[in-house]
C-alpha cells in the first residue's frame, strides 16, 4: 500500500491533521518528506503499526499518547499515560510567568521556581528556558505525586533542559507535603480543577487521560489548598500563579484574597475565558 492510499483510507474516517502527525511520526520524516514519499510503498511492518495506531485513534486515544509526544510552547514533550497531555491553554500561564519575572529579575539575579504538580514538566521547563536567558541562574523544583508522571518529567528535564544555568530538582510529592524550600520567587501549577460531576461528560479522549482532573464539587479543592499552603513556601513578594477553569475567576479570585494575597488579577485565554488566577505573597 502506498502513503497516498493509506492517508486517503484513514481520513475517510478521521481529522487529516491526526493522520499526518501518527504518520510522520511512527514513519520518522517531517511534512516535506510526507509529501515527496506520497506515492511510495509503506514497509509492512510501518504498515502494520500505522494500521494499529489508527485503531486506536479511532477509539478516541489521543493522538499525543499514540506518538509519545506533544508540542509545547517552544519545545516538544515526551508524554505517557501517566501524564495530562499538555494543551495549548497552559502557555497562557507560560507567557504571564515569564513575563512577570523577566521585569523583577535581571542578569545578575538567580531565581526560584515551583513547578507543583509538574506532569510532564512543561510549564517549569518552558518558563525556566526562557529565564535562563535572562538571569544568572534559575534553580528549577518539579513536583508531582506520581512515579510515573515524575519520571517521564525526568526524561523531559534531560532531553530539553541543555542549559548550564538551570539546576533541577525533581520530588515525589503530594503538593507541598515534601518540599522543603520556603523561598521560592515563584510557584506555578496546573492543578486538577474539574468539577467532579463534570468529569463523567468529557469527551471521551480526554477521559483517557489520568483521572486526576478531579477538582473537588466545586473544582476549586486544589486552588484552595495550594492558596493555603503556597505563602509559606514564597519569598516575599514571590508570585503564585494557577491555572483555573474558564468560569472559575471570580471565586479563584475570592480564595486568594482570603488568604491575604495581593495584586490578585484574572488572566483570560484567547477565548476570552478565565484561564489563570495571579497573585503575590
Amino acid at each position: 500500500m502506498t502513503l497516498r492510499q493509506f492517508y486517503t483510507d484513514s481520513t475517510s474516517s478521521l481529522d487529516g491533521v491526526d493522520v499526518r502527525t501518527i504518520i510522520q511520526q511512527i514513519l520518522g520524516i517531517d511534512g516535506t518528506r510526507f509529501v515527496l514519499d506520497m506515492d511510495k510503498e509503506v514497509p509492512q511492518e510501518k504498515l502494520e503499526l500505522l494500521k494499529d495506531c489508527i485503531r486506536r485513534r479511532k477509539n478516541g486515544e489521543p493522538v499525543a499518547y499514540i506518538t509519545g509526544q506533544r508540542g509545547f510552547y517552544e519545545n516538544v514533550f515526551k508524554v505517557s499515560e501517566a501524564t495530562l497531555i499538555p494543551r495549548a491553554d497552559t502557555e497562557v500561564l507560560v507567557e504571564d510567568s515569564i513575563k512577570t519575572l523577566s521585569k523583577r529579575f535581571g542578569p545578575e539575579d538567580e531565581i526560584r521556581i515551583l513547578d507543583l504538580c509538574c506532569g510532564t514538566g512543561c510549564i517549569g521547563i518552558s518558563v525556566a528556558k526562557v529565564l535562563s536567558l535572562k538571569v544568572k541562574a534559575v534553580h528549577l523544583t518539579l513536583s508531582d505525586l506520581s512515579p510515573e508522571a515524575l519520571a517521564i518529567c525526568r526524561e523531559n528535564v534531560e532531553t530539553i533542559v541543555q542549559e548550564k544555568n538551570i539546576v533541577v530538582n525533581a520530588i515525589l510529592s503530594n503538593l507541598f507535603q515534601d518540599i522543603e524550600e520556603e523561598s521560592f520567587d515563584a510557584i506555578l501549577s496546573n492543578p486538577p480543577y474539574i468539577r467532579r460531576d463534570v468529569i463523567p461528560t468529557l469527551e471521551k479522549q480526554v477521559r483517557f487521560e489520568p483521572m486526576t482532573l478531579d477538582g473537588g464539587e466545586d473544582g476549586l479543592d486544589f486552588v484552595r489548598e495550594i492558596a493555603r499552603k503556597a505563602k509559606v513556601h514564597l519569598a516575599l513578594g514571590g508570585l503564585l500563579e494557577m491555572e483555573i477553569g474558564y468560569d472559575q475567576g471570580k471565586e479563584a479570585q475570592e480564595i486568594l484574597n482570603n488568604e491575604n494575597y495581593c495584586g490578585i488579577s484574572i488572566i483570560r485565554d484567547l477565548e476570552n475565558c478565565d484561564r489563570v488566577v495571579k497573585a503575590f505573597n
